[in-house]
């Protein structure tokens, strides 16, 4: 299975990254010069700006071969065409309209390769009122209602940390991509993916929205009433979360604690109980808390089936004993980087298990190889290097 990805920035890099790591064969094609806007995002080697040294573009890339491509000249719409014909799926992210107006949009690119499946990515989607505004990661958070719901109601609304969302709306296009593939290779008739950022989020669905959505009411901007104790609370050496809520839960923990006794407590016996007297509790478990640390908390709560976990930092996470047990952070070379920690895709398949992974291409680094298949020599290469095609 051959992918042409044309996209540019997280979401379609990791949409398309997701199909190399089992197998597809992925050909990144950027702009000359420039490359990838990614390739100008850190975090870069000592601080020095490098498009071939970014962090973020050696993650995202790995496992692809990359051409350069001008797609704007009438050559590289030329090339482009000769490339799909060859090719499976199209991967892009520009907003609507953009590649009919150098004549690559779906019906032109349909008409080459009636099978093609074309993976459109933008923040509203090809069609409505918002079809051709832009959006920030942010943006979407706010518009999709769940920065609506994030934080406490005396202060600001809160937002995921950056980048996020790019990976959610990554990985709904490569599952999106693979049931069109599949119809694709059964029917031999291809269609344009029209996936929309902000109604990936909005269909990552907030319960609270699901609340909305049945009784018109509200939820106020703060933790769900009487799931207590839920959040982020401090111990002996940093912080554990927990997320306990139900009754059946609670008495669990109160078993974990060895005082059952709080469990048959009328301030605290009962899902509404615990509501209005959610400070009281708190005093006993901070003080219960702040005698053990994290790993203590974690296995001693896990041990009794309670809902619980360390707050770890990045140092912690890639040391973490399940990750590196289960081999999704790994060491792997880059002719430029050279050997630094990766990670990898955020599920197994039992038969076809990921490839090991080939470092991220250079800007440009199989245009020989790429090219020369469509039967252009190093003359013609070199040609199209002068013109600004290549």
């Amino acid at each position: 299975m051959r992918v042409l990805d044309i996209s540019n920035g997280i979401a379609g890099s990791y949409c398309s990254s997701l199909l190399a790591e089992y197998g597809a064969e992925v050909i990144k094609i950027e702009p000359p010069v420039t490359g990838d806007p990614t390739r100008a995002i850190g975090p870069f080697p000592a601080q020095m700006p490098d498009p071939e040294t970014s962090g973020l573009f050696i993650h995202l890339n790995a496992n692809k071969k990359g051409i350069t491509l001008n797609l704007q000249s009438e050559s590289g719409a030329t090339l482009f065409k000769e490339l799909t014909k060859e090719s499976d799926i199209v991967i892009e992210s520009f907003e609507p309209g953009y590649l009919d107006s150098f004549g690559l949009g779906y019906q032109s690119l349909e008409s080459i390769n009636p099978a093609l499946v074309l993976t459109s990515i933008t923040p509203f989607g090809q069609t409505g009122p918002f079809r051709d505004y832009r959006a920030s990661d942010i943006g979407i958070f706010a518009m999709s209602g769940r920065m609506y719901v994030h934080g406490v109601d005396t202060d600001s609304p809160l937002a995921y940390g950056p980048d996020v969302i790019w990976y959610q709306v990554g990985a709904t296009a490569a599952a999106a991509t693979m049931s069109a593939i599949f119809s694709s290779f059964a029917y031999g008739i291809g269609q344009q993916l029209d996936i929309s950022c902000l109604e990936t989020l909005t269909g990552n669905v907030d319960n609270r929205l699901l609340f909305f959505e049945y009784t018109g009411e509200l939820t106020p901007r703060t933790r769900w009433p009487g799931g207590l104790p839920q959040g982020a609370y401090p111990c002996a050496d940093g912080y554990v979360i927990f997320g306990v809520g139900y009754d059946r839960y609670f008495k669990r923990l109160c078993q974990a604690m060895e005082m059952p006794w709080i469990y048959s407590d009328p301030r605290w016996a009962n899902y509404s109980a615990r509501t209005n007297n959610s400070e009281a509790f708190e005093m006993l478990f901070l003080e219960w808390l702040l005698k053990r640390t994290r790993d203590e908390i974690f296995r001693t709560c896990q041990s009794n089936r309670v809902m619980c976990a360390p707050l770890l930092s990045f140092e912690e996470l890639i040391q973490d004993d399940q990750l590196s047990t289960r081999g999704f952070f790994y060491a792997i070379h880059h002719p430029t980087v050279g050997h630094h920690t990766t990670m990898g895709p955020p599920f197994m398949l039992s038969n076809t298990p990921a490839k090991n992974k080939e470092p991220s291409p250079l800007l440009g680094q199989h245009n020989s190889v790429i090219y020369g298949q469509l039967g252009y020599t190093e003359l013609q290469l070199s040609q199209f290097r002068t013109a600004g095609i290549v």
